[in-house]
This record gives C-alpha cells, structure tokens and sequence, in this order.
C-alpha cells in the first residue's frame, strides 16, 4: 500500500493527524467540524487535497460497542467527508490507532470503487512533500523494527472500561501530556524520524523540503533538519494542540 503521488495539478492541500475519534478523551470532532466550517465555500476554495496522517479513528481507546461497530462507524464518518468535499482528494494514512487488520483490509476494499479516496499503508509523497504517521519516532526504528511495532497493533483489542477509565485519568491529570512533551522534544523527535527514513527510503532527501507527522502529539512548525524542514500537526487529544497544516 506504500505509493506516491506527486501527479495531480495540485492547488492547495492540507494535513491533519491524531483526531482520536471515538476515544473519549478526544475533541477531535469538534475540532475537525471547526476545520471544515472554515472551508464554507469548498466548491471555489483551492483547497484540493486532503491528508488524514493517522490515528483518524481510535480503536483502542473507542467507546462504542464493539470493534466492528468502530469500524463501521469509521465507514460512515469517511462517506460523509467525502459528501462534504466532493472535489478534495482525500489521502489515508493508518496510524498505530488505526492500522487494525480488521479496518485496513474492509478499507482497502472500499476505496477501489470510490475514486477521490486513496489509502496508503506507511508514507505518501506529493510533490516535495512527505507524509507519514510519525510512531517510527517513539524510539530509533529501522524497516524491520517498525514493521514488528506495527503487527503488534495491527492484532490490537479494544480496551475495557476499567482500562479506558484510568486512561481517561492519566489525561485529566496531565500526566499523559506531559509525557509526550518529555520524550518527545522537538530535535529528537526529528532526528528519530530522519533516522528511520535514511533506511526505509535512502533517497527521501533529494526529493523531499518538507516533512509532515504527528503521533506524539506534540505541535512542530517547521523546524529544520539538514536543510528539510519538518511539521508536526498536533492532536485532537484534549488538551495537547491541533495544528493541522497547509500545504503548496
């Protein structure tokens, strides 16, 4: 599913990461509703791409009923973008929250008959731009150790109240947040992702000026590294910060 794009007469795109939807400690919704109402006027916007950076959707941390009431409801959260914006394309890309075997395979094959939409599995290049969910930042990964991380939640359950409780706990007391600021400091954090990119794609820096990210929910507006300049776009998470980005 890795592929790239860098084809379409592209006027204006736009990059969003980490909603967390269906996770109660998420405003992602509301959050998102916001980003759209400030696009009114799609039809004469240059706004004709959109990237959805991973952990979209939550299945972990989901408080609906089950796994596949999350997936479907994912489905239909999807169809209704698309209704919204009939002229964007719209460029998936799976998170750890949402690379659920379950949902990727159901999504694959929805998206070949819906021909604005496009999932990857790991990274997206338009033009100059690259795109990837950003776990491989959670510690030094090459190829090989992100793959392993990723099966493990590719075979990930929904988690029980007890567990989503002190989840929702560690959030209200801010211990999660200032965790992620605390292991992900901005020049680490780049550095890990120029790490793992240096050995999955040795060539990403003669056709790269800017990278974009999230997972660690923790806003990067275009610090440089070696001369490419890396973005990360926040989160929905309550209380962390949504940044979600404009791209050329």
């Amino acid at each position: 599913m890795d592929s790239s794009n860098d084809s379409q007469n592209l006027k204006r795109g736009l990059v969003v990461s980490d909603l967390h939807l269906f996770a109660a400690r998420s405003d992602g919704d509301a959050l998102f509703e916001k980003l759209l109402q400030s696009l009114h006027d799609v039809e004469s916007s240059d706004l004709s791409t959109l990237v959805l950076n991973g952990d979209t959707f939550d299945f972990r941390w989901s408080e609906l009923e089950s796994e596949q009431a999350s997936i479907d409801t994912a489905i239909e959260w999807l169809e209704r973008l698309m209704e919204r914006l009939p002229n964007v394309a719209i460029h998936f890309l799976p998170g750890n929250h949402d690379c659920l075997t379950a949902f990727v395979t159901r999504l694959q094959q929805w998206a070949t008959v819906r021909e604005q939409f496009f999932c990857y599995e790991h990274q997206l290049q338009i033009g100059n731009a690259l795109f990837l969910h950003g776990d491989v930042a959670n510690r030094r990964m090459d190829s090989h150790t992100f793959q392993k991380f990723r099966a493990a939640w590719a075979n990930d359950h929904p988690k029980g109240r007890l567990a989503r409780h002190l989840y929702g706990l560690a959030d209200r007391t801010k211990l999660s947040s200032t965790f992620h600021r605390a292991y992900f400091p901005p020049i680490t954090t780049i550095r890990r992702v120029a790490y793992h990119l240096d050995r999955s794609r040795p060539d990403w820096r003669q056709q790269t000026t800017s990278v974009y990210f999230g997972h660690t929910h923790c806003p990067i507006d275009g610090e440089q590294l070696d001369g490419v300049r890396f973005f990360n776009t926040g989160s929905g998470i309550r209380g962390m910060g949504f940044a979600p980005q404009w791209f050329d």
